[in-house]
């Protein structure tokens, strides 16, 4: 830190001389908080998208869905961390119908895959949001629909899920008409699927939609 003082003091003394561009450097923690941008993978072999999920799964991020501009995909992509190389993966089961603006998580050795937007984008046909939930198994590959009993939530998209206790929550979204502001859990072990109502207390967040939501020591939180 004296050297860094020491530079810009120097600077300073010397206005015609000053960089405006100072670089400051951290020694050994300067590769903390630091952006590199990888090395293009010449053999991607996924369409350009957004409104997808992304999630990590060991050493591998898996990208499913979303809206390349054209049509909505239901296609699942994998980028190895170490080998910088992509992979479009082939699955077992009947995978989620194309959509974007769903949610996706990874719970143990499964990513779940629940709601989103689905329909034709360009003929504007058969628009509508969705509320089923999809598991997704990394060790086999394979799709796998959930079936409920009991209550549901409303269809939606836009909206906010994590993973905590073993259950997924989801909360708020856009149902196609409004904002919502709801809570809902369902269990992810065990044969009971089932979705409950969070009755949530203190001051609600407002409704709201396209939102992060993370878990931290046993609390969630939405910015």
């Amino acid at each position: 830190m004296q050297n860094i003082a020491k530079m810009i003091t120097e600077q300073l003394r010397n206005p015609n001389e000053l960089d405006i561009n100072l670089r400051m450097e951290f020694g050994p923690f300067e590769t903390v908080h630091k952006w590199k941008r990888m090395s293009e993978c010449y053999e991607f072999v996924g369409a350009r998208r957004s409104k997808h999920t992304a999630v990590a799964y060991k050493d591998a991020i898996y990208v499913f869905g979303g809206d390349n501009g054209k049509s909505m995909l239901n296609d699942l992509i994998r980028f190895d961390i170490k080998e910088k190389s992509w992979t479009k993966m082939g699955c077992m089961g009947v995978p989620p119908a194309p959509r974007y603006h769903h949610s996706a998580v990874v719970h143990r050795s499964s990513m779940f895959v629940f709601g989103g937007y689905t329909g034709d984008i360009l003929a504007n046909s058969n628009l509508t949001n969705k509320n089923d939930l999809f598991e997704y198994k990394f060790p086999s590959a394979q799709w796998v629909q959930w079936k409920f009993t009991g209550q549901e939530p409303v269809p939606r998209s836009a909206h906010g899920a994590a993973v905590y206790d073993d259950k997924l929550w989801i909360f708020a979204g856009y149902d196609g008409n409004a904002r919502l502001n709801d809570m809902w859990t369902i269990n992810l072990v065990g044969e009971n699927h089932q979705w409950e109502r969070v009755e949530q207390k203190g001051q609600c967040p407002p409704t709201c939609c396209n939102f992060p939501v993370a878990v931290a020591r046993g609390t969630t939180a939405g910015y």
